[in-house]
């Protein structure tokens, strides 16, 4: 089981193969496209538990958000933490 480190959220592409809010290397989406993908994500269980526990470490510690999407990343976590018993606004189709 791999260590993440929650504290920090880059969503530069390929960045991070182990954080949900990373795209994989070589994605070249927009912000509407980015919003998609953590979508996707979000009903993916392996990446739906990462970024639970990431939203909820925001709960309590402050997280550091960069890369291309970290506005989009941000509204996301910041929609999971106040949502944390369904679904986030920000995610749902």
């Amino acid at each position: 089981m791999p260590v993440i480190d929650v504290s920090k959220v880059d969503t530069t592409p390929g960045n991070d193969a182990m954080c949900s809010f990373s795209p994989p290397e070589g994605w070249e989406g927009d912000s509407a496209a980015y919003i998609e993908l953590m979508r996707s994500r979000y009903r993916n269980l392996m990446h739906c538990q990462r970024m639970m526990v990431t939203a909820s470490f925001a709960r309590k510690e402050p997280i550091q958000v960069t890369g291309p999407f970290a506005d989009e990343a941000t509204k996301i976590i910041n929609s999971m933490k106040m949502n944390k018993a369904k679904p986030p606004s920000a995610l749902s189709a």
